[in-house]
């Protein structure tokens, strides 16, 4: 049985580094076929599954997402159009370090409408579509929130304000009795003078 079982291991193990052999050759064949096309009528093509990329960040740990976003800015900086894409996922990513839906939005809109003949699988051109969606949503959420926010805020100062205004008037009274009592005090002694006087 542990015969079978090691040639079954061994066979399966020379069948998947088969599959990658061939899968690494036909890349290599795509690439070569993409330099050799004139710039004119070169359309770019990705080979990162977004979907796949995205759960992959999911599992990786802060200093794994700080390296991670130093690669893809350095790979954007030197011209890569997947890095762009990738950066934007790290900004959507909620535990990332750069989280950052405003960027992430305008940095999506920017790929979209600079690299128009950036080819996408249709699965990633549903994950973008979605990602878009959840963007949208996300700031449109947030948005609710500040003029909820802005709104809780008039509604204090406005309350503060009031409050403050009372305070004044309940103070000035206080600074009228205060007054009045004084005054009521020296006409007393004026008129004991004045009873004590007329004796």
């Amino acid at each position: 049985m542990n015969l079978t079982l090691s040639k079954f291991t061994i066979n399966y193990r020379f069948k998947f580094n088969k599959a990658i052999f061939i899968l690494l050759i036909s890349l290599c064949i795509s690439a070569c076929q993409n330099i050799q096309n004139s710039p004119n009528t070169l359309i770019a093509t990705n080979t990162v599954n977004f979907g796949q990329y995205y759960l992959a960040l999911k599992n990786l740990s802060d200093s794994e997402l700080q390296s991670e976003i130093e690669q893809q800015r350095l790979k954007k900086s030197q011209g890569s159009i997947e890095a762009g894409i990738n950066l934007i996922l790290l900004y959507s990513l909620p535990n990332s370090p750069i989280h950052n839906v405003y960027s992430a939005k305008s940095q999506l809109n920017k790929q979209l409408k600079v690299h128009k003949n950036y080819y996408l699988s249709s699965a990633d051109q549903a994950f973008i579509s979605l990602l878009k969606d959840q963007l949208n949503q996300q700031l449109y959420l947030f948005q609710q929130m500040m003029n909820q926010e802005l709104a809780h805020d008039t509604q204090t100062a406005k309350y503060h304000i009031k409050e403050k205004k009372q305070l004044n008037k309940i103070a000035a009274l206080e600074l009228t009795v205060t007054q009045l009592t004084k005054k009521i005090i020296q006409l007393k002694k004026i008129e004991q003078t004045i009873s004590e006087h007329g004796q």
